[in-house]
């Protein structure tokens, strides 16, 4: 799940609610099953709950999506609970594919099916500013995007447009409904990659596509 906004625009809120919001997540992870890599969660007041609950990491490394997926596969062997929550909040520069670090996230984001047991929950979450800041392999493997309705950069827009449009009714569908976030304060658009056909809903409630 790729989350996409400028700065004060509700990402942190977003995934704070999804791990502690009833009407979410809440209920669906362990806090031993919460993974938090976020270089801002120690001093952003929107994620003080999150932190206090579930700890964090503050700089990402490779080691660190290594062991999970060691943790992973040994808790599947032993056919234990292999229902997981992984967030990754603003790391783009980590997450560089032409970079030197990020190799052990940007692999998990395609192939992260097979790191749960069928019927268990996953929420493989990332949260960036920019979508042109995010490797394309993490664009395509996603099997569900929020995009701000605060989004302002026209060629931001323009290549999130490119990327989707296609599977949600084309470019001027694309055009109507993301309108309709940013017509309001704080609004998202939740695009639903992984249903058949896609689907699209203003702030969780109204279906546009």
């Amino acid at each position: 799940l790729l989350v996409v906004a400028p700065i004060r625009s509700g990402k942190s809120v977003m995934w704070n609610n999804f791990l502690l919001n009833p009407n979410y997540y809440e209920n669906c992870f362990e806090d031993s099953q919460v993974t938090i890599i976020s270089n801002t969660i120690a001093n952003d007041q929107s994620s003080r709950f999150s932190y206090k609950r579930f700890g964090g990491h503050e700089l990402y490394d490779d080691k660190i999506i290594s062991n999970f997926v060691k943790k992973q596969r040994e808790r599947k062997k032993a056919k234990m609970d292999t229902s997981f929550a992984l967030i990754l909040d603003d790391l783009s520069g980590d997450l560089n594919p032409h970079g030197r670090k990020g190799g052990a996230a940007l692999r998990l984001a395609t192939r992260f099916r097979h790191e749960v047991s069928p019927g268990d929950a996953c929420l493989f979450l990332i949260s960036n500013q920019k979508w042109n800041g995010l490797a394309t392999i993490l664009r395509a493997n996603a099997t569900g995007v929020l995009l701000s309705g605060n989004i302002k950069s026209k060629k931001e827009l323009d290549t999130i447009r490119e990327d989707l449009a296609d599977s949600i009714g084309g470019g001027l569908k694309f055009d109507e409904m993301f309108a309709r976030a940013a017509a309001e304060p704080f609004a998202w658009l939740y695009i639903r990659l992984d249903s058949t056909p896609p689907e699209v809903y203003l702030n969780f409630k109204e279906r546009l596509f």
